[in-house]
């Protein structure tokens, strides 16, 4: 029998306890924008990891929610060992960094979910609870993976660590600083940042890269108060001027205005390129899926999804100005805010694209205005040829029996640049949860499907044994 029919035989054979202890773990409450539940939840993942002979801990950072390390292996070359003497970085064999986060998003609006949010009820198949996608049934497939893995060989055959966070959830603001403090533990060959799902297809979902990201809050001010409407003529507007600005930064097209800001934009290279070609994309589905009679940008459906991975943005998610109650109030409001987010491709910088922003506003005839700009995620992204990548992807096309979505970019953003900043590994992202369109991430009735979780064990544990084989 092969290590894969002994993996898969394994997970079977212990399928009913494998989703008990997913249910259980989806059970402890672990909202980070609430601190409800964080210390429980670490306590409990780091219990799990001793449990399996890991040496572990939780890091802390002042100010910031605990998280979880685990380290063990090391195979052959150093005694499988478990513990203090088979964690250090001094080990023989490949090393390998999993990370996902165990913080989940509130479960509000409470009244839109058919069964308790964390009591994980099982529905046809699909369990139902927040984090069940995101990002718990990622991250427990992963430490049932290195059970697997003990279970049929006997040891971890790589020095494999675990990072586990709890404040994804809230912009990672301090993970930076854990990986600092945890350097010396987690330095690695590889890391991999398990989270998202599947294809809507059913395929497996590899992401090279994500795309860097800024934060702008912007401020007009005119004159020290509200005024009475009927000096519309003569008394300045702060929410026009700033609505004016906003909408001077891009056309209607979704072509970005700023001066200078697509000098770096250059498009896929050619295996980029390549990958796009593989990735299944219809634009009338795109564009029913979201209501929309019509899409920005390009009109074919190879050009919006080059778009959509290879072009920034400029995107007003928040506007406040003037009198927000139910009823109205003639006034000329004499301040008005809004939050911008950006996010960058390519060779955009943060320093570049936050000099550009500040000089356009600057300039802008429609102020003076107040403003804040900030981020610290750059883009980033890990070439197809990287051999751990190639592996991920022979190894999903075995184990799911498909060949998976590689996409050379995530749409979004993330901290994937701090992968190699502070642990000296490359990164890329597997998807091993439920598919973005049914998954209900961030919304009531989040879930994930027995068998993506349960495949997701399989996977990993392959891709562990694989990657470990490597020369």
């Amino acid at each position: 029998m092969t290590i894969k029919d002994r993996i898969a035989t394994y997970v079977a054979d212990h399928k009913e306890r494998l989703i008990d202890e997913l249910q259980a773990f989806l059970r402890q409450k672990s909202i980070s924008t609430e601190d409800i539940g964080m210390e429980d939840c670490a306590a409990m993942l780091e219990r799990e990891l001793r449990r399996l002979g890991f040496e572990a801990g939780i890091a802390r950072v002042p100010g910031a929610m605990p998280a979880v390390w685990g380290v063990a292996g090391g195979g052959p070359d150093g005694a499988s060992g478990h513990g203090p003497g088979g964690a250090g970085a001094t080990r023989g064999g490949r090393r390998m960094l999993v990370y996902g986060h165990y913080d989940v998003q509130s479960p509000q609006p409470l009244e839109l979910w058919q069964s308790d949010p964390f009591g994980a009820d099982i529905r046809g198949g699909f369990i139902y609870a927040r984090g069940a996608t995101d990002d718990k049934g990622n991250l427990w497939a992963n430490i049932k993976a290195a059970e697997t893995v003990q279970a049929v060989l006997g040891e971890i055959p790589l020095q494999l660590r675990f990072l586990f966070e709890g404040e994804e959830e809230i912009g990672s603001p301090n993970l930076a600083a854990v990986m600092r403090g945890l350097a010396g533990r987690l330095s690695s060959d590889i890391s991999i940042v398990c989270d998202r799902g599947v294809h809507e297809s059913g395929r497996p979902q590899i992401y090279l890269g994500n795309k860097g990201i800024l934060s702008a809050e912007i401020t007009a001010t005119k004159g020290r108060r509200d005024v009475h409407s009927g000096h519309a003529p003569l008394i300045p507007n702060a929410a026009y001027d700033l609505m004016a600005l906003i909408t001077s930064m891009r056309a209607p097209d979704g072509t970005i205005l700023v001066d200078g800001y697509l000098d770096n934009v250059k498009g896929p290279d050619a295996d980029e390129a390549a990958l796009l070609d593989t990735i299944p994309f219809d634009r009338d589905e795109f564009n029913r899926g979201y209501g929309l009679k019509e899409n920005l940008g390009p009109k074919t459906a190879r050009g919006m999804l080059e778009r959509l991975l290879y072009y920034p943005t400029a995107n007003v998610s928040g506007f406040k100005a003037g009198w927000l109650g139910e009823r109205g109030k003639t006034i000329i409001p004499h301040t008005a805010w809004t939050r911008l987010d950006l996010r960058l491709v390519h060779a955009q910088t943060l320093t570049e694209a936050k000099e550009k922003l500040a000089a356009f506003i600057d300039r802008s005839p429609y102020g003076p205005f107040d403003y804040r700009i900030s981020g610290e995620n750059e883009e980033y992204k890990v070439p197809p040829s990287n051999p751990a990548v190639r592996t991920a992807i022979a190894t999903a096309a075995d184990v799911y029996g498909s060949d998976p979505v590689v996409w050379p970019l995530l749409d979004g953003s993330g901290p994937l640049c701090l992968f190699p900043r502070y642990l000296g590994a490359p990164v890329f992202m597997i998807g091993l949860a439920a598919a973005f369109s049914t998954a209900n991430t961030h919304a009531p009735n989040e879930n994930i499907s027995i068998e993506q979780y349960l495949k997701g064990i399989e996977y990993m544990a392959n891709l562990m044994v694989r990657y470990a084989e490597l020369s």
